[in-house]
């Protein structure tokens, strides 16, 4: 995945990401209430932390915890560095270079985010694995907040979300040029599956009772529990 996010696509991402899911802000506060009630002294593992901005929020609504971000590509992982410096949160930090597959860690944690990062791992077997690896970084009944992309692109509604949704991406003075870029993009590199499909690689990697919390188009936030 560290492919689709070089330095140039880094330096950019903070502003494409809202112009490409309109409610990108908005879902990151959605996490919040889901996490109230965990203890003051959590660790939040966040598995492709990008440039941190679920961190960040975390980070203000939940001032004593501790987190984790793993994420692929260096340039992202120095992007979240600045971020958590700019917000003072650098000493509640670890950061791991790396796939998440690789990063094991003494102490499990209380809660994980995975924020569009697993629509880009192609293929179950791999999802799979990757699902699993967040399960064994999670204390037993610990929560997962996973946003992705998603649907089943052979039905009638799937057509009618992705034109929806390109017309909204397109409304930001996107350039046609561009427009055709990320189309090919998102038919190159997004693996989408659906819902049903999502549900089963959760439960045989070890989450229950995953629920649909929020939707825009065509991403999806669900939440679920690591079986105890």
């Amino acid at each position: 995945m560290a492919a689709h996010f070089g330095e140039s696509l880094a330096a950019k991402y903070d502003r494409r990401i809202r112009s490409f899911c309109p409610s990108y802000d908005a879902l990151h506060q959605m996490i919040v209430p889901w996490l109230q009630g965990l203890p003051e002294d959590s660790t939040f593992l966040s598995a492709g932390a990008g440039t941190g901005a679920e961190i960040a929020t975390l980070g203000q609504s939940f001032p004593s915890w501790r987190f984790v971000a793993v994420d692929a590509s260096l340039e992202m992982l120095n992007a979240c560095r600045r971020r958590a410096s700019e917000s003072e949160m650098t000493d509640r930090i670890e950061f791991f270079h790396g796939r998440l597959q690789e990063y094991q860690s003494p102490m499990r944690a209380e809660a994980a985010s995975s924020i569009f990062v697993s629509h880009f791992i192609k293929g179950e077997k791999e999802k799979l694995a990757y699902f699993r690896a967040i399960a064994t970084n999670l204390k037993p009944g610990g929560l997962l907040i996973i946003a992705d992309l998603f649907g089943d692109e052979s039905s009638p509604e799937f057509a009618q979300l992705l034109n929806a949704w390109l017309l909204s991406y397109a409304a930001h003075g996107v350039s046609a040029e561009e427009l055709a870029q990320d189309r090919s993009h998102i038919d190159r590199d997004v693996d989408f599956i659906p819902e049903r499909e999502l549900f089963s690689l959760l439960g045989e990697a070890g989450f229950e009772r995953p629920l649909r919390f929020y939707q825009t188009y065509l991403f999806g936030g669900w939440v679920a529990l690591k079986s105890k």
